[in-house]
């Protein structure tokens, strides 16, 4: 969406993100939730002066619009131009609750992208090779059966506790 400065919407998006883990990756939003995410799109996505022209059912269907649109661009693809990471895969309302149906990342890759890092730099960080964080990031990746030492290495580069990406 032109003009749709994400950062602010995409971190309270992602804010909500390490709450699914017991959810199946679906989050329900309350009145009050979807209240305040509205507000955040709207502060964020329509101008004041053009606020009149919207009703309320149009600023709900560009909001989540807006919400599928979000994405993370990873620059550590193979080729380095860039891998597209959807967060959300999709969004339901039905007048009352808001679901949003994350895309299901690890713990590991989820923490690596708060926190704006490359795989580079979580391999430096952690001695590491870019192949095993790679692989540790996936999400059929079980940590739990990876070597302790592994694990804790990575979650130290990434500025977390073990428990943490052990989801």
């Amino acid at each position: 969406m032109p003009g749709f400065d994400k950062n602010e919407f995409w971190n309270k998006i992602v804010s909500m993100y390490p709450a699914i883990g017991d959810t199946n990756f679906v989050i329900k939003l309350n009145d009050e939730q979807v209240r305040e995410v509205k507000a955040l799109f709207i502060n964020e996505y329509i101008p004041f002066e053009k606020l009149g022209y919207y009703d309320d059912e149009q600023i709900t269907r560009k909001m989540l619009t807006a919400m599928v649109s979000i994405y993370y661009m990873d620059k550590d693809h193979v080729t380095n131009r860039g891998e597209v990471v959807e967060l959300v895969d999709s969004v339901n309302y039905d007048g009352k609750y808001l679901y949003i149906h994350f895309a299901k990342l690890s713990p590991a890759k989820m923490r690596r992208l708060s926190l704006g890092k490359t795989q580079k730099q979580i391999a430096e960080a952690s001695g590491l090779s870019i192949h095993t964080i790679k692989n540790c990031e996936a999400f059929f990746c079980d940590l739990k059966r990876q070597p302790y030492d592994l694990v804790n290495k990575i979650a130290k580069a990434l500025e977390c506790e073990v428990t943490d990406i052990m989801v």
